[in-house]
C-alpha cells in the first residue's frame, strides 16, 4: 500500500447548467431533480473561490493538491495532510469542434480564482458574450493569418492537391474567423 501510486481527480469541464446528470431506471423524479442541481466539480470550485480567498491563487487544475473532493457532500474541503505532491487534477478533454466548451477549458488551464461562469469571461472588467471572445481577449489565440498565409502558399505550387473547406481544416485545428476564399483571384495572381 505504501507503494502507490498517484491519485487521478477527474474534473469536469461542462457549460453553466450543461452538466452530465447520471440516473437509474427507475428512480424517483425528485431524485434525478435533486441531482441535477447539486454542484460538479467545477461549479464547487467556483464556489470554494467565493468563500476560500486561499484557493483563488490556484487554478482549477491545481485544486486537488490541495483540496479533497468529497463526493458525498459536492463539495471542496482542505486537505488534512500534504498529500498534494501525489494528487493529479485532470480535466476532461474537450474537442475543438465543441467550441465553446473548449475555449472554457482554455480559460480554465489559464484563470486563477473565478467565482463564476461569468467571472471566467471576465477579462479586464469587461464581460464578454463567448469563451471564445475572452480567451481571444485574453490574448489566448491567434488570429487567423497563419491559416490565410499557409492557403495562399499552398495555391502558389502548380498541383494543388489540398481539400479545402470547413470540415479539412476543423479537423487538424480551429480557425478562429472562418471566411470563404476566392481561390480564383488567389490563383490570377500566381
Amino acid at each position: 500500500m505504501q507503494n502507490r501510486s498517484h491519485v487521478i481527480v477527474r474534473l469536469a469541464v461542462h457549460l453553466e447548467g450543461r452538466h452530465n446528470v447520471f440516473f437509474r431506471s427507475g428512480e424517483l423524479i425528485q431524485q434525478v431533480e435533486r441531482a441535477r442541481f447539486r454542484d460538479t466539480n467545477l461549479t464547487a470550485y467556483f464556489r470554494l473561490n467565493a468563500t476560500d480567498p486561499k484557493a483563488r491563487q490556484y487554478l482549477y487544475h491545481e485544486v486537488p493538491n490541495h483540496y479533497c473532493w468529497n463526493v458525498s457532500t459536492c463539495t471542496w474541503t482542505r486537505r488534512r495532510t500534504n498529500t498534494g505532491d501525489r494528487v493529479i487534477g485532470r480535466m476532461y478533454s474537450v474537442s475543438p469542434l465543441d467550441r465553446e466548451r473548449f475555449y472554457l477549458r482554455l480559460l480554465l488551464v489559464h484563470r486563477r480564482g473565478c467565482v463564476s461562469f461569468a467571472d471566467v469571461k471576465t477579462v479586464d472588467g469587461v464581460l464578454h458574450p463567448s469563451y471564445e471572445a475572452a480567451a481571444t481577449a485574453l490574448g489566448l489565440l491567434e488570429d487567423d493569418t497563419a491559416w490565410s498565409r499557409c492557403l495562399a502558399e499552398a495555391c502558389q505550387h502548380t498541383t494543388l492537391h489540398v481539400k479545402f473547406g470547413p470540415s479539412s481544416q476543423s479537423s487538424a485545428c480551429t480557425v478562429c474567423r472562418p471566411i470563404r476564399w476566392d481561390f480564383t483571384m488567389v490563383l490570377r495572381n500566381i
